[in-house]
């Protein structure tokens, strides 16, 4: 697990409205805006959620053993 680094949630406001928040690693390098850091629990708690999405890149959710 990534206990030094964690994960943060990311969100996203557009003209159109909040797009899904998505949960990065902590260290993700595509992580945009102000991210939000959180715990393995919130992050695994998250990710059950059918409006937040796991990142492509990094995969939190693979990291978290989460998968679909």
């Amino acid at each position: 697990m990534r206990q030094a680094t964690g994960f943060v949630v990311q969100q996203k406001r557009t003209p159109n409205g909040p797009e899904p928040a998505v949960i990065h690693t902590g260290d993700c390098t595509m992580i945009e805006g102000t991210p939000h850091r959180i715990g393995d629990h919130d992050a695994r708690a998250a990710l059950t959620d059918p409006n937040i999405e796991p990142c492509a890149f990094c995969r939190p959710d693979s990291e978290l053993g989460i998968l679909d």
